[in-house]
């Protein structure tokens, strides 16, 4: 093995396993924590054996390995474009929801004015408790 496949797989493996036991992880779904192990594994093989790679490439009519792993690199990084930028969408959305939601609650708070559910709270605290029992015998 020479000293750069050592170096290259020592660090894809140790990109694999930080990523997978960062805090942020919990949140990633199973298929796509499958498809980065994947994706490891292949840049493993590709990295071990040059050959196989131009083999594959072959196969499938791209003429050299290195030409397969730069598509397959491109179509990585497009995912992850793609997939960051939904995120970010919805993070966006979820901020402004929770800016909303924090507006209306200073404004009723500000104006003295109980919202819908404490007017409820109030006067069902009144109410007798159905649940319990009322026999005085």
């Amino acid at each position: 093995m020479i000293v750069v496949q050592l170096l290259l797989v020592s660090a894809f493996l140790g990109l694999f396993f930080l990523a997978l036991r960062s805090r942020t992880a919990h949140g990633v779904s199973a298929s796509k924590k499958l498809g980065f192990l994947l994706f490891m594994l292949v840049v493993v093989v590709a990295v071990l054996s040059p050959a196989l790679v131009s083999a594959v490439a072959n196969l499938v009519g791209v003429g050299r390995g290195t030409d397969l792993v730069l598509y397959l690199l491109a179509v990585v990084v497009c995912f992850y474009v793609v997939n960051d930028y939904l995120r970010a969408q919805d993070s966006r959305a979820q901020l402004h929801k929770l800016a909303r939601r924090i507006a209306v609650l200073e404004a009723l708070e500000r104006y003295d004015i109980a919202s819908a559910q404490d007017r409820d709270k109030d006067v069902t605290s009144n109410l007798p408790d159905p649940h319990e029992s009322t026999d005085d015998a």
